[in-house]
């Protein structure tokens, strides 16, 4: 079987797992998913570090801590892991050697940042009633979930088509070094465009902030992928997993959301 059936395989397996889960689960379902998905993330975070399987009884026990007390401000939080990113998106581009060194100095910690910030998004991506004080199931609000994964698998699409139709410039970059400029030019204007289209669309009357945060997170989303082929290049490995066929493993599939995140929740939630 050919990698290109095999990712189009895996795509219709998580489509259907998902419109299942959406369509017909219940709220603690799609809590366990949430947690399902973040432990094979961590777990694979763990093997690409060489690091104990056994610390993912830990931190399978802060998750449940941190779900049960809710004692983290999400609204605050993302602020704090917004600043961190934009951290590393300096050091990476202009301190690249460094970062590496204290990446892989502190990959525990690293895995445990990206992954707990993953979930706590994910958990907690309902608007909260300021008014009110009052929070809604998740099952409610699948809508967002829905609108964050379209958002991230246009801009993934819109950038490799981009980059295969009209690419011709590379980035100067070792860590990825065939992307180039068209490809990331053309997503943001198609998902720019895209964007406006489907708005008007569907009767969402959006400002000039709305385009200015989808450009931020377009970016995110950009960089997202460019932190994992660090991190890969780092511990030199093609791929995190070998368990979605195609696609390599789950941590490669979720970069793009370790950075959006804080961006979408501040953007839909407040």
């Amino acid at each position: 079987m050919s990698e290109f059936v095999k990712r189009i395989a895996t795509i219709i397996v998580l489509v259907s797992i998902l419109a299942l889960l959406f369509l017909y689960g219940t709220n603690t379902s799609l809590v366990f998913t949430i947690y399902l998905v973040t432990l094979l993330s961590f777990n694979e975070w763990l093997s690409i570090t060489s690091k104990p399987k056994y610390y993912i009884v830990p931190f399978f026990i802060l998750l449940c801590l941190i779900d049960y007390n809710k004692w983290i401000d999400i609204g605050l939080f993302s602020l704090f892991y917004l600043i961190l990113l934009i951290i590393m998106m300096y050091l990476t581009f202009n301190h690249e050697s460094y970062l590496r060194e204290k990446i892989k100095q502190h990959s525990l910690l690293y895995g445990v940042i990206l992954n707990l910030s993953f979930f706590l998004f994910l958990l907690n991506l309902y608007p909260y009633d300021h008014t009110l004080g009052t929070k809604s199931y998740l099952l409610d609000n699948k809508h967002y979930f829905i609108i964050l994964i379209s958002l991230v698998s246009f801009i993934d699409m819109s950038a490799y088509l981009s980059g295969k139709l009209i690419g011709k410039n590379k980035i100067t970059s070792a860590i990825s070094p065939n992307k180039t400029y068209e490809g990331y030019i053309g997503a943001l204007v198609l998902t720019t465009f895209t964007f406006i289209m489907v708005s008007h669309h569907f009767n969402f009357q959006w400002t000039s902030m709305d385009i200015v945060l989808l450009l931020v997170f377009i970016v995110m989303v950009f960089f997202g992928d460019f932190l994992m082929s660090l991190i890969k290049r780092i511990f030199e490995i093609k791929d995190t997993g070998s368990l979605l066929p195609g696609h390599g493993g789950v941590l490669d599939r979720l970069d793009s959301y370790f950075t959006s995140l804080p961006i979408f929740y501040l953007w839909f939630m407040f």
